[in-house]
């Protein structure tokens, strides 16, 4: 409906009159359970299952039995410090994001932005910038936003952190990370990101996207920006694939 294309820019620049007006003669429904006059309903918001932070690996946020670093960065640490994410993607959070990257729900920003602030806060890391994962051209063309963007810069606003967009960008065409083993997805994205070292020399960065699987998308654009002289790269996901890295391995395999 109409008010799934209402952004919080177009909020702010306009009376919540209007907007109430419009969601009276055009009334949103929720993206997961499909009830009236919400984009988000209480119910479904609840329903969101959030990640122990306990029970994951203290670097690569990989689901554990508790808070330890996990075997495989153990045997090879990856390039960003930590990788964190706020929820399962599955269930409601999954259909919250896939309406919010393929079908234009920005309406939905907040309901993503919001708990991911209150996350960040309480991390207890200190950030220089902020940085999206960019879309390669053709998906940015096709898509018409870059979802990761958009979230990264709600954030950015909420924090008076600064968001550096163009300070990393992607350098090469890539194909889509689904349906891709573990090793097909390092493969896939490698080389793929460059930063450039002027915005980033000596400088804690915080990697913002949507969804971490194995997380090789992220620890790419980390390694971009460690090769630019960032001096930490911490990465945030709003979301995770619930099953631990081996398990993915396991069922891509078969």
């Amino acid at each position: 409906m109409l008010n799934t294309f209402q952004t919080p820019e177009l909020r702010a620049k306009n009376p919540p009159l209007v907007w109430r007006f419009l969601d009276a003669l055009f009334p949103p429904f929720c993206c997961s359970c499909g009830k009236l006059g919400f984009e988000l309903c209480p119910e479904c918001i609840n329903k969101i299952t959030l990640i122990d932070q306990k029970k994951i690996c203290s670097i690569c946020g990989d689901f554990s039995d508790r808070a330890r670093i996990c075997q495989e960065c153990q045997h090879s640490r990856p390039n960003f410090d930590q990788l964190r994410s706020w929820g399962e993607y599955s269930g409601v959070l999954r259909d919250v994001i896939r309406k919010y990257k393929f079908d234009h729900g920005l309406g939905l920003t907040r309901f993503l932005s919001d708990p991911s602030i209150e996350f960040i806060q309480s991390w207890g890391i200190k950030i220089d910038h902020i940085v999206p994962v960019p879309l390669s051209n053709s998906r940015l063309n096709a898509r018409g936003y870059n979802q990761s963007a958009l979230l990264a810069s709600s954030i950015s606003r909420s924090l008076n952190i600064e968001i550096k967009p163009r300070s990393l960008s992607r350098v090469k065409e890539t194909l889509s990370q689904v349906g891709l083993n573990s090793k097909e997805r390092q493969d896939n994205v490698f080389d793929a990101f460059k930063a450039d070292s002027n915005e980033n020399r000596n400088k804690s960065v915080l990697v913002i996207d949507d969804i971490a699987t194995t997380g090789s998308t992220l620890n790419e654009c980390a390694r971009a920006l460690k090769n630019a002289g960032a001096k930490e790269v911490f990465c945030y996901t709003v979301a995770k694939t619930p099953l631990p890295k081996s398990q993915l391995e396991e069922m891509e395999d078969k």
